[in-house]
């Protein structure tokens, strides 16, 4: 009888041990070969927003879609879309992203390339507002952005890294 009391108070305490756990809020999952990163964050850890750079020779071509992520240590880490775009472009693939976004509150972005510090190791001076959160700033060279890839819902802007993503659908 006082061995099944103990058996059952230990498993009433693995029980509440393991309910009171919560989930981490970033949680990022490298596999160096392919140099692709799977990382699973709260929507409150994403910011995102067409970038335009003055450059004198690219015409319209001058916006660029970046994404920032808030990792466990509050430093933003920078996920660009691999190419420029017109502003138009630029706007429709933030928004095509923000409409995911907006559906769930956790979500398991791909993205490509070693994350690696930038060349002298300091943090860039931009600051990035995560709300709530606070400004951040990023001391890595940026990722590339591969996929939104939930279980839920995929969405990428290119075909060409869709098997991160099985249900993907341009």
């Amino acid at each position: 009888m006082e061995n099944s009391k103990r058996n059952n108070s230990i498993l009433l305490f693995i029980v509440l041990l393991c309910g009171c756990q919560s989930t981490q809020s970033f949680k990022m999952t490298s596999f160096d070969k392919e140099e692709l990163n799977i990382v699973e964050i709260d929507r409150n850890r994403i910011i995102h927003e067409c970038y335009f750079m003055n450059a004198e020779k690219e015409n319209n071509w001058r916006h660029q879609y970046v994404l920032y992520m808030l990792n466990n240590r509050n430093e933003a880490i920078p996920v660009f879309y691999p190419t420029n775009q017109g502003k138009q472009e630029c706007m429709t693939h933030l928004k095509k992203v923000e409409n995911v976004l907006k559906n769930q509150s956790r979500f398991k972005l791909c993205v490509r390339n070693l994350l690696d510090k930038t060349e002298d190791g300091e943090p860039y001076h931009d600051l990035h507002d995560f709300g709530d959160l606070g400004k951040h700033r990023s001391p890595y060279a940026a990722l590339t952005f591969d996929t939104i890839c939930n279980s839920k819902e995929c969405y990428s802007i290119s075909d060409t890294w869709t098997s991160t993503c099985p249900s993907f659908k341009k």
